[in-house]
């Protein structure tokens, strides 16, 4: 079963804005938010979690290898 994926959004009531990518794993996220951080402008900052660390999942590693 796949893990649940979503994107967070806050601003501040200063106007600074925080995105996360929750359930993606890997660089995954960074292709998910990419829209955003275009649409949004400069990025001031990026901490990772330690999602982006994490393997993605066999089951999405089993898919391509299979599609190949």
């Amino acid at each position: 079963m796949k893990t649940p994926t979503r994107i967070d959004v806050w601003v501040s009531p200063e106007g600074a804005i925080t995105i996360d990518a929750v359930g993606y794993t890997g660089s995954s996220c960074e292709e998910a938010t990419r829209f955003l951080e275009t649409a949004l402008g400069t990025v001031g900052r990026k901490q990772r979690t330690r999602d982006y660390y994490r393997r993605q999942s066999s089951q999405n590693q089993n898919s391509d290898h299979q599609q190949t």
